[in-house]
């Protein structure tokens, strides 16, 4: 079920973007002009916010704005716990959080203005402030069903991966110091709440800092050629625990501060987003109905 998730979201992403390419070069020169002359392009009727195209981007975009939404409510009602495995949701809910915007986008013509704007704007930290707590999020460690491991159980699941890694490599027990030592942990648990500015910058350096550890174990170790490939894996997955374990308090501290940043900006947009349609409505801007 896992793969099947996969395949469906990377297809809609797949068709958003087949559609997103559609547009901008079918018509990108319509948001390219300038709005005071854009009335006399010739798909403005067609793609203006009130156009068939237009009008029903802002309406699929905040469909899904909307949509978006049902993932707190299977969070956060005990009823829907069973409705499938809560990562899963994450997975939609991020999708929706990143489609919606860009069509709502293409609703507003890039032009922006009056009450709407704030809406608009609102949307987008929602979208931006997205990326940061998915970042968070998975430095968090969590069982399958969504639930967070305590700490405690994810340092003996690190015990354990570090002494099946010792084992099975012939490692010492100075060889396991070094990787602990050269991960950064320390310095990610020095730094308290900006160690979220050291470990990103760990992730963006990976590649130079795995070389590092890599060279420096191998030197102290004979591991053949063969077998490097799953030594790195398993490398990697105890360097990685170890940072999590690092910016445990941090990432606990973070993601609280994330959510009263996150839910204003959710709350605000949705609500304006209404308003903004019962005014369309209400002016007889109805789509194709």
């Amino acid at each position: 079920m896992k793969h099947s998730h996969k395949i469906i979201i990377t297809f809609l992403s797949l068709i958003v973007a087949v559609f997103i390419g559609w547009i901008v070069f079918d018509i990108g020169d319509y948001y390219l002009t300038d709005p005071i002359n854009r009335p006399h392009h010739l798909d403005h009727k067609f793609w203006k916010p009130g156009g068939t195209m237009g009008h029903g981007l802002g309406i699929l975009g905040g469909s899904m704005m909307v949509i978006m939404f049902i993932y707190s409510i299977r969070k956060r009602v005990r009823f829907f716990h069973k409705w499938g495995k809560l990562p899963t949701w994450l997975n939609y809910h991020i999708f929706l959080g990143i489609a919606g915007p860009i069509l709502v986008t293409f609703h507003t013509a890039l032009k922006f203005g009056g009450l709407v704007s704030i809406s608009y704007w609102s949307m987008v930290a929602v979208a931006l402030s997205g990326f940061i707590g998915r970042y968070i999020y998975v430095k968090i460690p969590h069982h399958v069903s969504g639930k967070e491991v305590t700490r405690d159980e994810f340092n003996v699941q690190l015990i354990t991966v570090t002494n099946q890694f010792k084992d099975e490599f012939g490692l010492t027990d100075d060889t396991i110091e070094k990787i602990l030592q050269l991960s950064g942990a320390e310095k990610i648990e020095r730094r308290g709440l900006m160690g979220i500015f050291t470990i990103f910058f760990m992730d963006i350096t990976g590649w130079f800092k795995w070389q590092k550890i890599k060279n420096t174990i191998g030197k102290s170790s004979s591991i053949s050629r063969k077998e490097m490939k799953h030594f790195k894996h398993n490398l990697r997955q105890i360097v990685k625990m170890d940072r999590q374990i690092a910016f445990w308090n941090a990432a606990q501290s973070l993601f609280h501060y994330w959510h009263v940043i996150h839910k204003p900006f959710a709350y605000t947009m949705l609500l304006i987003m209404f308003i903004h349609i019962a005014v369309t409505v209400s002016l007889g801007f109805t789509w194709i109905f």
